[in-house]
């Protein structure tokens, strides 16, 4: 799991005056947060002829950039198709995703070799991008009938009366809503959990891990195509430490190197893109010739840090559920 904590915002009364009020109806319920757990639920819900509203912190990903260099690539194996199978949108997915035979193990000497996972091809998992998953996704959402309101951060929440407050961070707008049921799909930062423990305890423990991580980019060729297997998950094994690379359906690799958070090499290390360059000639040579924008990309992408989330409850009398990440 990966974590990016925020700040806690302290709780306040709602006004119930605001014009912004949206009452709801029966079979209606609000999800917090349009990520993949969040537009995935939302297309299975919409489908069975719930009225679903989605709410969201950031802009929409399918006009704006997305939040690049703070996620880690997926790969799809039979249980996440099935998933999407049973909401309907496996076909739009998989047009977007690449097929991964096996490990391409990178040794410091030697030539690259390939471990498959199974017999043939029929026993293989599937690279996408989190963007292009999460926008397909939320596409499909609003066309299976949910609506989004983007810019949408979760400020405060009466679970008691049934009101929950919105603000629009580019103008600091408040809005606020009346549910029935919230769902809790905003990631391991969730402000709904926040929420929620500052209600009544969840019995939350978190567990960081040693090590984090840094996102990079081996762009195409010229002509689109990929610089190295595409079939393949590529890995750069190095003790306690490594390097990985996904393939993308655009001729990119998503490139996620694991390093601990002190010592040598360490984050703590490795601050400046010269650091990085000079740790991937090191370790990493194959590598470093296929990222261009090491130095900058190292220098404006922090890293995320890793953890584990353990909860003795994760929702709280029919008001509010926890999912995915978030839980």
């Amino acid at each position: 799991m990966k974590w990016a904590p925020g700040p806690a915002t302290k709780p306040r009364p709602l006004p119930l005056a605001d014009t912004d009020l949206i009452a709801t109806t029966s079979r209606s319920l609000s999800i917090i947060g349009a990520g993949l757990a969040g537009s995935l639920l939302a297309i299975l819900l919409s489908r069975q002829g719930w009225r679903i509203t989605l709410y969201e912190r950031r802009g929409d990903p399918r006009i704006s950039d997305y939040e690049s260099g703070r996620s880690i690539n997926l790969a799809l194996a039979e249980r996440g198709r099935n998933a999407l199978r049973q909401a309907g949108v496996e076909e739009a997915v998989m047009a977007k995703a690449v097929m991964m035979r096996g490990r391409m193990v990178h040794p410091r000497q030697g030539q690259p070799q390939l471990q498959r996972y199974g017999r043939d091809d029929s026993e293989v998992i599937w690279s996408i991008h989190r963007k292009d998953l999460n926008t397909t996704l939320l596409q499909l959402a609003e066309d299976a009938g949910a609506q989004v309101h983007f810019h949408r951060r979760l400020h405060t929440v009466d679970f008691d009366a049934g009101y929950a407050r919105f603000i629009d961070d580019r103008d600091d707008q408040p809005h606020d809503i009346r549910f029935d049921t919230l769902i809790g799909a905003d990631g391991a930062g969730s402000a709904l959990r926040a929420a929620m423990n500052r209600k009544q305890s969840l019995d939350e423990r978190i567990e960081f891990l040693d090590h984090s991580y840094k996102e990079l980019e081996i762009p195409p060729t010229a002509d689109g195509g990929f610089r190295i297997e595409a079939n393949a998950l590529h890995i750069w094994p190095r003790g306690h430490y490594m390097c990985i690379a996904l393939p993308n359906h655009e001729g990119t690799f998503t490139v996620t190197l694991f390093l601990p958070n002190t010592g040598t090499p360490s984050f703590a290390t490795t601050t400046r893109g010269a650091e990085a360059e000079a740790l991937f000639a090191r370790d990493f040579p194959d590598a470093l010739a296929l990222i261009p924008n090491l130095r900058r990309d190292w220098e404006e992408h922090p890293p995320g840090l890793l953890g584990t989330l353990h909860l003795k409850h994760w929702h709280m009398k029919g008001r509010a559920v926890l999912i995915g990440d978030a839980a």
